[in-house]
């Protein structure tokens, strides 16, 4: 018997779990940045983190559209290494399903009112598990540890 369908919050948040441990591995937990590739200054998890715990209250008052672009200006440019701004956009566009944040950005501002509205509710979904899972991998008691939470703390995996 083939296992049951998923549903979209399910895919979400395994697309999402996947992201925050590959920055929980990525990223040290000491509190210390690392340097990121062509530039000397580095980010660390905690810069991440709280990308992820105010992204969805950004979109909330300004649009998806102004959210994104405001996360786009703050990454710079593309040859500029990797920062917790582009690192975010681009973790969350694949857990939606675009290529990147640019393409995400378009397609927000490229999009009919009824596909804005649906695609502002799908990120909404994708940032909040990106949100929850950055509480529970990349907080001060995640970051106490090897980078997993506590068994206290454990969190749901699909």
């Amino acid at each position: 018997m083939s296992p049951a369908p998923r549903t979209r919050a399910q895919r979400l948040a395994e697309a999402a779990l996947t992201r925050i441990r590959a920055v929980a591995a990525d990223w040290p937990a000491d509190g210390q940045s690392r340097p990121s590739a062509g530039s000397s200054a580095g980010f660390s998890r905690a810069q991440y983190k709280a990308r992820a715990d105010q992204f969805p209250v950004l979109v909330m008052q300004a649009g998806l559209a102004q959210a994104l672009g405001f996360l786009r200006a703050k990454a710079g440019d593309a040859g500029g290494g990797d920062n917790a701004y582009r690192r975010y956009l681009n973790d969350l566009a694949v857990v939606v399903g675009a290529s990147d944040g640019e393409a995400l950005q378009q397609q927000a501002i490229a999009a009919p009112l009824p596909a804005y509205r649906q695609l502002t509710r799908q990120v909404l979904d994708a940032a909040g598990w990106l949100k929850r899972f950055g509480q529970a991998y990349l907080g001060a008691s995640a970051d106490a540890g090897n980078g997993a939470p506590t068994a206290q703390e454990a969190p749901w995996t699909p």
